[in-house]
């Protein structure tokens, strides 16, 4: 997630989720589910990251988080994700990957945004079929806001709401919109197009130049954007030979 000037939001806030590999069921049992909760709520203070919203449905988490650095949020899924991966592959038997090879993570703009998002996130299990009201799902902050629990504390309101005053009315008075976040991708070559622009240069200075490809492979690891090295040598229109002899090791 490149950083990008905000008018109406302080510092980093982006819509993160993780998705079980083939959209498997990862988040599938209560076990599973309590889980994944209780790293976030072990973690979240360690790397300097505010959950802003949550909801833990069968095969993906929505994730809205607040940092004052990007890289926070990065280390901060790391931990949380490759701990649970060891955890439900040795509590399931099982060998292999347990998410998606990309993360989507997607930059809040603006405090409507924000707005919408979260009552989209809190929104997933109702628009799912398995509650009818918000309230009524265990693992989404929803509850959280209505009872000034778990993630939601005076510093996340004030955040979100600039109070933690007399804020539940604003809370409750949010409009859904469907934002299909199930189905954001992060395009390459909008990223490359974001990392060129950051750092001043032109793509054709990409090509044979060992430096400006670590610093945009350390940009992607970063960032927690994830592509094959067939993948980047296409984007910057290199053969795999050149990218493999140009990309650091």
């Amino acid at each position: 997630m490149p950083r990008i000037s905000r008018k109406s939001l302080e510092n980093i806030v982006c819509h993160h989720m993780v998705q079980g590999i083939n959209k498997e069921n990862i988040f599938k049992t209560k076990e599973d589910k309590t889980k994944y909760l209780t790293l976030l709520r072990k973690y979240y203070s360690k790397f300097k990251v505010n959950m802003i919203a949550y909801c833990i449905m069968d095969n993906h988490v929505h994730l809205l988080m607040h940092t004052e650095k990007t890289q926070n949020i990065s280390e901060f899924m790391r931990q949380v994700n490759s701990i649970y991966a060891m955890d439900y592959n040795r509590r399931k038997d099982r060998v292999g990957y347990v998410y998606r090879n990309r993360f989507k993570s997607v930059p809040i703009m603006t405090r409507e945004q924000m707005y919408k998002c979260i009552k989209y996130i809190h929104m997933n299990p109702v628009k799912a079929g398995i509650v009818k009201d918000e309230a009524k799902y265990n693992y989404s902050s929803y509850n959280d806001y209505l009872n000034q629990t778990g993630f939601i504390n005076e510093k996340v309101l004030e955040f979100v709401f600039s109070s933690s005053k007399n804020y539940i009315e604003k809370f409750q008075k949010i409009e859904y919109e469907d934002l299909n976040l199930e189905q954001e991708s992060v395009n390459i070559k909008k990223i490359y197009e974001n990392f060129l622009a950051r750092e001043g240069i032109e793509a054709s200075e990409m090509k044979k130049n060992k430096i400006l490809l670590d610093k945009f492979i350390y940009y992607l690891n970063t960032n927690s954007y994830q592509y094959t090295k067939t993948e980047i040598a296409k984007l910057l229109h290199i053969s795999r030979a050149t990218f493999y002899r140009l990309m650091p090791h």
